[in-house]
């Protein structure tokens, strides 16, 4: 989890490497900044056997007269994932009220452990609802980044600390 606009490939890049030779999958958003970033770096490991997921927003098209279809959001998926998950909820919003329904809750609910870089709503979204349905959370980086988030949580810049939290909690 981590900003949809800034990469933070200098977290990114060395976590999706890491991830996918520790032989997991990927799960993402699907989006720009660090899900592509960390998307790219994990597929790009060869021979791996995890996949790049990407939960995937969509819009509604059409009109009343018509069945409604959904299409990916403009910038979904990236080009790097590799089993986009196509959902009918909309992108965390930063306006819309806690609890409110969101392609963030299959993002969370549906991964094992949640590896948290510098975001914004989103990921201070998700990182609250990984709280509240029991998901093991890690912020990785400067904790400057992670004021906003629960004191409670670990914090690190190490990534030997982020995987060992992944294969401990997994």
């Amino acid at each position: 989890m981590g900003s949809g606009k800034q990469p933070w490939t200098e977290l990114a890049a060395p976590l999706g490497r890491a991830i996918a030779m520790a032989g997991f999958h990927l799960l993402t958003g699907g989006g720009q900044g660090v899900m592509a970033s960390v998307s790219e770096a994990f597929c790009a490991v060869p021979q791996r056997l995890g996949r790049c997921i990407g939960i995937v927003p969509t819009e509604a098209v059409g009109n009343d007269d018509e069945p409604v279809r959904f299409r990916p959001a403009p910038g979904y998926p990236n080009p790097f994932v590799e089993v986009p998950i196509v959902s009918p909820l909309p992108r965390h919003l930063p306006d819309a009220p806690p609890g409110t329904l969101s392609r963030n809750h299959i993002n969370v609910l549906s991964s094992d452990v949640i590896v948290a870089l510098p975001g914004q709503h989103g990921t201070r979204d998700e990182v609250g609802l990984a709280v509240r349905y029991g998901k093991p959370v890690i912020l990785f980086g400067d904790v400057e980044h992670f004021a906003e988030m629960p004191a409670t949580l670990v914090r690190t810049v190490s990534l030997d600390t982020v995987m060992d939290f992944v294969r401990t909690v997994r």
